[in-house]
């Protein structure tokens, strides 16, 4: 059986966390052709990561921070959707918060994920030579399989 049959019955719905990195996009396309001719359906995420919130923000404009953070979110997550349906493939969004690595894991566990196509490296380390620290992580701790790229 050829392995675009594998994927397409295999792998009916595929996360892509993003955090707007080449790699995010990269892995958003793999994820694409992964489920374009099957029936398959994609969600990307993004992880909003609080601890950037509270050192780049003083108290009083946390609340502001925080909101231009789920904005940009927001925006990168509609520009794989927007790949998604241009390519015809059925494409959720949603971005959560928490540390990255458990916020992917978790989501992928809780929403039925047969799949993570997740970038090798993300915007904090572009320069790690195989694999960045997010998705080690992720590799390590998911039950869902991951393909990075």
């Amino acid at each position: 059986m050829p392995l675009t049959s594998v994927c397409s019955t295999m792998f009916q719905h595929v996360l892509v966390p993003t955090d707007g990195s080449k790699a995010a996009r990269r892995a958003a396309e793999h994820a694409i052709d992964i489920v374009v001719d099957s029936s398959g359906r994609m969600t990307a995420l993004y992880v909003i990561d609080m601890g950037d919130a509270d050192y780049v923000a003083v108290p009083s404009d946390i609340a502001e921070t925080k909101e231009r953070i789920r904005s940009k979110g927001e925006g990168l997550v509609e520009e794989i959707r927007e790949m998604a349906e241009e390519a015809g493939v059925e494409c959720e969004t949603a971005v959560v918060t928490g540390i990255a690595d458990e916020a992917i894991v978790d989501y992928a566990e809780e929403h039925d994920i047969d799949l993570i196509a997740l970038g090798k490296h993300g915007k904090r380390d572009p320069d790690k030579p195989i694999v960045g620290n997010t998705a080690r992580r992720v590799v390590q701790q998911s039950s869902v399989p991951v393909h990075t790229v």
